[in-house]
């Protein structure tokens, strides 16, 4: 393992960064002499260290001891950038104190005020951008700043404005609960952004939920109906004449570090990765009869869950004014709008998604510009 980890020149290409080796091509033979500690790295020179290389030939490899200490890749690691990172949980109460609000200026052209935009959203999953110029275009501009544009069937960007006979629900004038977008895809996008162009109607306010503080407290109150919705896959769909999807998730994604984790045993050892819910989507079932207990029982915790984001204590609720454009974590933080008046003004949001992957590669790079801004 120390042998595959080494970074000089000769194993890891210093411009393309990748590796010029196979972990299998290191021999089980492989002798280690002279392993010496100075200044904080560890020296050591390996003898048969490749299958087929010369016996007398030799490598020297030298480690960074914080980093043998701290591995970059690590299932538990506390970092505040990554996969893993802390994430601080909220309800209503706290968000109307936490809410983080920058102007279009701000995001586009102060890397430092960019950056600290970055590392809230990584911790809350939602902000707030102000003072966009009037334009159509805006919501791309803003979404590249992050990241590509994840392209999807809808296009690069998208409109939400009531039409008639819409193939959403989101573009109606009806009540929209929470959901998530695209839980009918294999790879769901990371990241949702929506900017208000036009809400000059009655009513169409934008309501939000931290669903990881939701599980969370399932977890610790109710974790019967926390266990059963990590074990309850829910299939949804996209079926129209030109496009279909389908797929299915857990409500309550988690990552495993044992074997032990499973239904209705201990699951403190496992990490809440993403929540997976979009009811306006949900795929019909098989049809069984009698109906097992064991779908009873996992309804009844998905009704739970379904009570607990519309509770009030955990609902952010607010308007959206032209010129101002959310962005959320799109499998963390569960989003709802309710029903407008068309007869009393326009409502229209333009919107965007990037992917989970490029925002991490996004927080990452930034925590490593300004480390000071994203320690825990």
């Amino acid at each position: 393992i120390l042998r595959d980890s080494c970074k000089c020149s000769s194993c890891v290409d210093p411009h393309s960064k990748q590796r010029n080796f196979r972990t299998s091509d290191i021999s089980s033979d492989i002798i280690s002499e002279n392993p010496t500690i100075k200044h904080g790295k560890l020296h050591v020179t390996w003898k048969n260290d490749f299958r087929g290389a010369p016996a007398e030939s030799a490598h020297e490899s030298t480690y960074d001891l914080r980093q043998l200490r701290h591995p970059i890749i690590s299932p538990v690691e506390m970092e505040s950038a990554g996969k893993n990172r802390w994430r601080a949980y909220w309800d209503n109460s706290r968000m109307q104190h936490w809410q983080h609000w920058i102007t279009y200026d701000q995001f586009i052209n102060n890397d430092i005020s960019f950056a600290w935009s970055m590392r809230t959203l990584a911790e809350l999953g939602l902000i707030f951008i102000k003072d966009i110029p009037d334009s159509r275009e805006m919501v791309e501009k803003i979404a590249t700043r992050m990241g590509p544009i994840r392209d999807t069937f809808y296009g690069r960007t998208w409109d939400v404005r009531s039409i008639p006979q819409a193939t959403n629900v989101a573009y109606t004038d009806q009540f929209l609960g929470f959901h998530m977008d695209l839980m009918y895809m294999n790879d769901p996008p990371g990241y949702q952004l929506l900017h208000c162009l036009q809400n000059s109607c009655e009513g169409g306010e934008s309501l939000f939920v931290d669903t990881f503080r939701v599980a969370y407290d399932m977890k610790q109150d109710d974790h019967k109906n926390y266990s059963r919705l990590l074990h309850h896959h829910i299939p949804y769909h996209y079926n129209h004449p030109d496009h279909f999807y389908t797929n299915s998730w857990p409500v309550f994604e988690t990552e495993t570090f044992d074997n032990s984790v499973t239904e209705g045993t201990n699951f403190s050892k496992s990490r809440l990765v993403h929540v997976n819910y979009s009811p306006p989507f949900q795929a019909p079932r098989k049809v069984q009869s009698p109906v097992p207990r064991k779908f009873r029982e996992k309804n009844e915790a998905l009704a739970k869950f379904a009570s607990l984001l519309e509770d009030e204590r955990y609902m952010f609720e607010l308007k959206l004014n032209p010129g101002e454009c959310v962005v959320f974590e799109n499998r963390r933080v569960a989003h709802a709008r309710r029903g407008f008046k068309t007869s009393t003004g326009e409502r229209w949001l333009a919107g965007a998604y990037v992917d989970e992957d490029a925002m991490l590669s996004g927080f990452k790079t930034s925590s490593n510009k300004y480390p000071n801004l994203w320690r825990l």
